[in-house]
C-alpha cells in the first residue's frame, strides 16, 4: 500500500494545519542534521586551519594559513630560493648545499603540519605567491643529537656543515633544561626584506604560530631569526630575546664566538642568529 493511500485513511484530526510542526519536534531540521551519521571518509573541518588576511581592494592582499599537503612543492622551492635567510653565510650562490638533502629536511619539518605561510593575491591566479614562511617543527632534547648523527652520513661537506650547524643551535640555548618542558615548537622565520608589508607579514606568521602552538598544547616557542627587520618585529611583539649566537663561516670550519666577551662578539664578517621565546604558560598564569 502506498505511503499516499495510507495519508487518504488517516483522519482529518492528524493532518498537519500549519507549519510549525515541522519547525520543532523530532523531525524539525535541527533535530535531524543531530541525527545524520558521521563516515569515516567524511571530510571534518580542522579546528587549527585558520585563515588571516589583510588588505584592502587597492592594497596588496596577504593571508597567513597553514601548510597543506599540496603546498611541499611550492615550500621548498621557496626554501631553496630563500635559504640563506634562514642559515647566513652557510647557503649562497657559490655554495649551495646538496638539494635532495635540504629538500627531505624541509619535507620533515612539514609533516609535522606546524609550518604557516603567508601568500599574496596574484591578479587571475588566486592565492599563488609565497611572500613569507614559519617552518615550524616540534623539537625534544635528543633531536640534537639525531640530526648529529644524520649529518655524519652525509657526504656532501656543504650540507654536512649545515646540518652540524642546525643542531648546535637547537643544542646551544638549552631551553629544554631551562624551563622544564619535554618539547618545544621551533619555528623558523623566512620573509624576504622587498616581500610588500614584511613586518606585517612577519607579526602575522609570529601570532598563528602561537595560536597553533596554543592549540597542540605547547608550553614554549622559539623563533629562530637572523635579520634585523625580522628582529625588531619580533620585539613589537615583546617576546623575549634568549640567546644570542654570533658564528663566522670559514672554508673548514665554523668559527662560533663567545657571548659573554662584547669584544669578542663584534666581527666584520661575522653573522648573528638571535632566538627569541614565547611562554604559553606565564601568558595563561
Amino acid at each position: 500500500m502506498s505511503v499516499l493511500r495510507l495519508l487518504k485513511l488517516l483522519p482529518a484530526s492528524c493532518a498537519v494545519r500549519n507549519s510549525v510542526a515541522l519547525t520543532s519536534g523530532p523531525l524539525s531540521p535541527s533535530t535531524l542534521k543531530q541525527r545524520l551519521r558521521n563516515f569515516a571518509d567524511t571530510p571534518k573541518r580542522d579546528p587549527t586551519r585558520k585563515v588571516m588576511a589583510h588588505g584592502t581592494e587597492d592594497e596588496v592582499r596577504v593571508r597567513v594559513r597553514r601548510a597543506r599537503p599540496a603546498d611541499v612543492s611550492r615550500v621548498t622551492r621557496f626554501v631553496r630560493e630563500n635559504a640563506c635567510l634562514a642559515w647566513p653565510g652557510l647557503v649562497n650562490g657559490s655554495e649551495t648545499p646538496n638539494l635532495i638533502i635540504l629538500s627531505d629536511y624541509v619535507a620533515r619539518m612539514l609533516a609535522q603540519g606546524h609550518t604557516m605561510l603567508a601568500e599574496q593575491q596574484a591578479d587571475k591566479r588566486g592565492w599563488s605567491q609565497i611572500r613569507g614562511l614559519a617552518l615550524s617543527s616540534s623539537t625534544c632534547s635528543w633531536d640534537a643529537q639525531l640530526l648529529e648523527k644524520w649529518a655524519q652520513c652525509m657526504r656532501c661537506p656543504k650540507t654536512r656543515k649545515l646540518m652540524l650547524f642546525s643542531a648546535h643551535c637547537l643544542q646551544a640555548p638549552d631551553l629544554h633544561d631551562k624551563y622544564k618542558v619535554h618539547k618545544v615548537l621551533q619555528v623558523v622565520l623566512m620573509v624576504p626584506l622587498d616581500a610588500p608589508k614584511s613586518s606585517e607579514i612577519v607579526q602575522m606568521l609570529v601570532r598563528n604560530s602561537i595560536q597553533r602552538g596554543r592549540e597542540m598544547g605547547f608550553s614554549l616557542l622559539r623563533f629562530d631569526v637572523t635579520e634585523y627587520s625580522i628582529a625588531k618585529a619580533l620585539e613589537d611583539l615583546q617576546l623575549k630575546k634568549e640567546y644570542e649566537l654570533n658564528y663566522e663561516v670559514l672554508p673548514d670550519v665554523i668559527k662560533i664566538y663567545s657571548t659573554d666577551n662584547k669584544e669578542d662578539t663584534i666581527q666584520p664578517n661575522g653573522k648573528i642568529l638571535t632566538v627569541y621565546t614565547f611562554s604559553l604558560t606565564d601568558k595563561e598564569n
